[in-house]
């Protein structure tokens, strides 16, 4: 007597799929699932950096972002506000930042990649007034504010 049940060799029990569909399936959702790629001056940078839109009263002079397509969050950015008072008090006061008082945290602290955009602090770094982070040693955020024209300098790395 044969049995009731369909043999499971049919493709409604084992659909054949060729693996090499199965790795490219794989590859793109874990690279592809998100926005990628380098933008320089644009709009939409603010929203890249803070995830939020850009408020109407600050004006960004230049931003460079840079996001990797892998699966984890791997950004680099530097962005140059027009001053702005409640901006830097903002980022003063709601954030743990300090101005670096050692010559080596300092030094740390103005230490750039070689890549970084030409109007990113093109000035001698005892022209700005320099903040990290009180407590994070691996943070990369750096607010500098050039102490003649008031420019905002934002800039933070994850690799």
């Amino acid at each position: 007597m044969r049995d009731k049940w369909p043999d499971r060799r049919t493709s409604a029990f084992n659909p054949r799929i060729p693996r090499g569909y199965l790795l490219i399936l794989g590859a793109v959702l874990l690279v592809g699932c998100h926005e990628s790629g380098t933008w320089k001056d644009d709009g939409g940078n603010w929203r890249r950096i803070f995830r939020v839109p850009k408020p109407a009263d600050i004006t960004v002079t230049h931003s460079w972002f840079w996001r990797s397509p892998h699966f984890n969050y791997e950004f680099k950015y530097y962005l140059q506000v027009q001053k702005h008072d409640d901006l830097q008090k903002r980022l003063l006061t709601m954030n743990p930042m300090k101005q670096p008082t050692e010559d080596g945290e300092l030094q740390m602290a103005a230490a750039w990649p070689q890549n970084r955009p030409t109007w990113f602090v093109p000035k001698p770094i005892t022209n700005y007034q320099v903040w990290v982070y009180s407590n994070g040693p691996r943070s990369n955020f750096r607010l500098l504010i050039d102490q003649e024209m008031g420019y905002l300098f934002l800039s933070d790395r994850q690799l």
